[in-house]
């Protein structure tokens, strides 16, 4: 990169050499020390690059090897300044330029949120905006780093910590959320142990609280196992109530299942080296597409989105984005049904691994399918297990702490 930049301010001369020695002419310029580069065939004969100061060194080897020399174009800083020292627009253009951008510079035009995935991203918008935090504002009269900081923590519950780097034209906001405590029952608040999923109940061991299904019921999701409103009556006595904190392990017999279509193919896509690379151009947050339509004529492609932004100092403002498409063969190798059942059996696992309890025991699985087509099956994953069903569920009657509750009528 700097040698390209070195070369660029001394400048040099790309030529085309032509005749029946073209090759001794290259190993001539190297031997004295010449420096020669980019050497490419032509229809006559080829082309280099030759620094400026060493262009008048290649006439006596010109002579030597009977060569005929060819200037093709002189680049370099000078070059430049003399091709446009009368193209008053471009001048004038190019000091506009430098203009806007040491004027933008000044300002933010675009916001960037890291680090938020559970807060309230209109809450969290609202509050940088009422801060200063925005598109086109200026960054001088933003507030002090910890200012901001305590604002954005006030106004959003969910946020622990957060700070705003300023980089270049870009505001980069950076928040780190609050990690929630799970929810747990006071163990002196009255509650149930109710079921997580249905089945038929297995076992019972009840450690405080009443019995509210015997073994061998079937319940379902959400049904009270044990209950935590106790009886503290005799029959013929004025109903009376305790409510505890019921505790206590429940199993019971469970069933999951899946069904799924699957493949008796596997895919392979292979690309075939013909792409299409379509372009937009970024300015301030506002998106502007450098095409008409994207218009893509591939039955099966691969898609690439690429961010180049423009640095001077940070952000500028600018960005160029390439949106990509690689066209591919798709290639399908059959498969048998047997392979087919291992790869959803695999799959549909793992989803029902996600439902379970802790601690579950597998007693049997069962896997079969139906044929929907030539390449086409439909699967069904049967597993049964022994869960320990029983969570805790806050109770809808009660009160927080232990308290008899007495109904006017008596038992009958």
């Amino acid at each position: 990169m700097f040698n390209k930049i070195f070369k660029f301010l001394k400048g040099y001369v790309i030529i085309e050499i032509y005749g029946l020695e073209t090759a001794r002419f290259v190993n001539i310029c190297l031997r004295r020390g010449i420096d020669i580069g980019n050497v490419l065939p032509t229809e006559k004969g080829m082309s280099l690059c030759v620094r400026k100061s060493d262009f008048g060194k290649i006439r006596s080897v010109a002579r030597k090897t009977r060569t005929r020399v060819k200037i093709l174009q002189k680049v370099g800083l000078y070059d430049l300044f003399a091709r446009y020292r009368k193209r008053y627009f471009f001048v004038i253009g190019l000091v506009m330029t430098a203009a806007f951008f040491a004027v933008s510079s000044r300002y933010i035009w675009v916001v960037e949120i890291n680090g938020a995935e559970t807060v309230d991203m209109d809450k969290l918008a609202a509050s940088l905006d009422s801060i200063g935090v925005k598109s086109g504002a200026l960054k001088k009269n933003l507030p002090p780093g910890t200012e901001i900081k305590r604002r954005i923590t006030d106004a959003n519950e969910g946020v622990a910590w957060a700070w705003v780097y300023i980089e270049g034209a870009k505001a980069r906001v950076e928040i780190s959320e609050k990690i929630l405590k799970p929810d747990v029952i006071d163990r002196d608040a009255y509650c149930d142990i109710a079921a997580a999923c249905g089945g038929v109940v297995k076992s019972m061991v009840v450690k405080n609280g009443a019995e509210a299904v015997k073994e061998g019921a079937v319940v379902g999701a959400g049904d009270v196992l044990i209950s935590g409103k106790v009886p503290v009556y005799k029959e013929g006595q004025p109903e009376k109530y305790m409510y505890v904190h019921a505790l206590g392990e429940v199993e019971a017999y469970t069933s999951h299942s899946r069904t799924g279509d699957y493949k008796l193919y596997y895919e392979s896509r292979n690309v075939t080296g013909r792409g299409k690379t379509f372009y937009s151009l970024e300015l301030f947050g506002k998106r502007f597409d450098l095409f008409r339509s994207m218009n893509v004529d591939y039955d099966d492609y691969n898609k690439t989105d690429k961010r180049n932004e423009l640095n001077i100092n940070g952000y500028s403002g600018i960005c160029l984005n390439s949106t990509r498409f690689d066209e591919v063969i798709v290639n399908r190798e059959p498969i048998t049904v047997d392979t087919a059942l291992e790869i959803a059996r695999n799959k549909m696992e793992a989803e029902i691994a996600k439902e379970l309890q802790p601690k579950s025991q597998l007693l049997g699985s069962d896997i079969s399918y139906e044929q929907l087509d030539d390449e086409t099956i439909r699967v069904t994953l049967n597993m049964s297990f022994i869960e320990k069903i029983g969570i805790e569920s806050t109770g809808t009657e009660g009160t927080e702490t232990q308290s008899i509750e007495t109904e006017n009528t008596p038992a009958q």
